[in-house]
C-alpha cells in the first residue's frame, strides 16, 4: 500500500499581506473576492476557494489548467469535494462538473477541446468546457496525480502503481506499459515527457524508462541511487517532479539530455540515448526545473533558487528565499515566479534579483501556473489566486 504525505493544513484560509490596500466586492455568483495592491508592486486580482476545505481534509489539490473555449480563455480546476470547475478569466464560475472522487490530477486540454482531468478513484474525463458536461470515461486500476501529456492528437498518462497508458481523443486506450510496483510515496508524482519519437517516465521506484511513443515499446530503462523502500518520509528518495527535456542545441552538448529532479536526493542529467548519467548535481527539490535559453533554474527543498549552466551544470548563481520547500519556479511577463509551503510568493528577474513577494496564507506545494494575464497559485486549503 502507498503512504501517501499529509499536507498539515491551516485552521481557516488566511490572506495575509502586509503593507497593502485591500478592496473587497462582489462576483456576479455573490462571493465576496479581493482586489489587493501590495507596496511590493505583486498585485492579487482575484481568489476563489473552490472546494471549502476543511481542516485536516485529504485530497484534492490539484493545478489549475489553462483551456479554450468558445467564450475565450477559461481555468479548470479539479477539487475536494468531487466536482470540477470550470471558470473564466476573472475567477466567476461558469460551470461545475461532479466526478466520482477528488481530483488531483490537474488537466489537459486536447485538439478537439476536451479537457482531461481524473480523480483520486482512478478515473480520467473528457471534460466538455463549453457545455459543461463529461463526454467519455475511463476507469483505470490507480489514482491518477499527475497531469496529462499531449502527444501528437493523443494523451499519454503515468499512475502512481508505475503504469503508462497512451489514449485517443476519445478515451480509447493505444497502448500500456506497466513498471515494477513502488514502496512509499508522497502526494506528488511525475508526468511523463515526450520528444520526438519517444516517451520518459521517471517512475515511482526510482527507475527511468524510454519507450517508443507510437507503440509503447520498452527501449531502455536506468535505476537511479535512491531510496523508495523508506519506512518514513524523511528517508525517502524518489522521484516526485517532472523531468526538464534539455535538446542539445540548447545545452550545447553533443546530445539531448534529461534532467530528473530526485526529492532528498540529487539532480540527475541523462542521456536520451541510452539513459546513462552524464553529470549529477546534489539538489534536493520537489520541483521541476526550467529551461530559459541554455540555462536551468532549479528551487530546492532548502529554500533557494539557482540558475545552472546547461552544458556542464555548474551554479552561475544561486538566491536563498526561504526557510521552506519552493514550488516552480514558472516563466511569466519576463520574470520568474516561485512559491513556497509557507505561502509566499516569489518574483524575480533572470539575473536572481528579487523585485516583490505577497503572502497568501495556508500552504502551497504545488507550482505557479501561468494565464495569458496573470499567474495562477493554488493553496492546500482549497483557494485559488490570480497574481500579477
Amino acid at each position: 500500500m502507498t503512504t501517501q504525505l499529509k499536507l498539515p493544513l491551516l485552521a481557516a484560509a488566511v490572506v495575509l499581506i502586509s503593507g497593502c490596500s485591500m478592496n473587497l466586492f462582489s462576483s456576479q455568483d455573490g462571493e465576496q473576492k479581493a482586489v489587493v495592491e501590495t507596496t511590493s508592486n505583486i498585485s492579487v486580482v482575484w481568489r476563489s476557494d473552490l472546494d471549502q476545505r476543511q481542516p485536516a481534509s485529504n485530497g484534492g489539490i490539484s493545478n489549475p489548467a489553462i483551456a479554450e473555449s468558445e467564450d475565450g480563455e477559461v481555468i479548470v480546476a479539479g477539487a475536494q469535494d468531487k466536482r470540477v470547475r470550470v471558470l473564466n478569466a476573472s475567477g466567476r464560475e461558469i460551470h461545475r462538473i461532479a466526478l466520482t472522487a477528488a481530483g488531483e490530477s490537474g488537466g489537459l486540454q486536447l485538439a478537439n477541446g476536451l479537457v482531461v482531468v481524473g480523480d483520486v478513484a482512478g478515473k480520467v474525463f473528457g471534460i466538455d468546457v463549453n457545455r459543461g458536461s463529461i463526454a467519455w470515461t475511463i476507469q483505470l486500476s490507480s489514482s491518477l496525480l499527475s497531469r496529462p501529456v499531449l502527444i501528437g492528437n493523443d494523451f499519454i498518462i503515468q499512475t502512481e502503481t508505475n503504469q503508462v497508458f497512451r489514449f485517443s481523443p476519445s478515451g480509447e486506450k493505444v497502448w500500456s506499459y506497466s513498471g515494477p510496483a513502488a514502496g512509499l510515496g508522497m502526494q506528488l508524482l511525475p508526468s511523463p515527457v515526450v520528444f520526438r519519437d519517444q516517451v520518459y517516465v521517471a517512475m515511482r521506484n526510482g527507475d527511468v524508462v524510454a519507450l517508443k511513443a507510437e507503440s509503447g515499446r520498452f527501449l531502455w530503462q536506468r535505476q537511479l541511487l535512491i531510496n523508495s523502500d523508506a519506512a518514513v518520509l524523511r528517508d525517502l528518495k524518489v522521484p516526485v517532479a517532472t523531468p526538464l527535456l534539455i535538446p542539445a542545441e540548447q545545452s550545447g552538448k553533443h546530445e539531448d539530455m534529461l534532467a530528473v529532479p530526485v526529492f532528498q536526493g540529487e539532480l540527475f542529467f541523462l542521456s536520451l540515448q541510452d539513459g546513462s548519467t552524464l553529470m549529477s548535481r546534489a539538489i534536493s527539490t520537489k520541483a521541476s526545473p526550467l529551461l530559459i535559453g541554455n540555462k536551468v533554474y532549479v528551487a530546492d527543498a532548502q529554500g533557494s533558487l539557482s540558475m545552472l549552466d546547461a552544458a556542464g551544470g555548474e551554479t552561475l548563481w544561486k538566491q536563498k528565499l526561504s526557510d521552506v520547500e519552493l514550488a516552480g519556479p514558472i516563466f511569466w511577463n519576463r520574470m520568474l515566479w516561485v512559491a513556497d509551503e509557507s505561502g509566499k510568493v516569489f518574483r524575480l528577474n533572470l539575473d536572481g534579483k528579487l523585485l516583490a513577494t505577497v503572502e497568501l496564507g495556508g500552504r502551497i506545494d504545488l507550482a505557479p501556473v501561468a494565464s495569458s494575464d496573470g499567474v495562477l497559485v493554488r493553496n492546500n486549503l482549497g483557494t485559488l489566486f490570480k497574481l500579477r
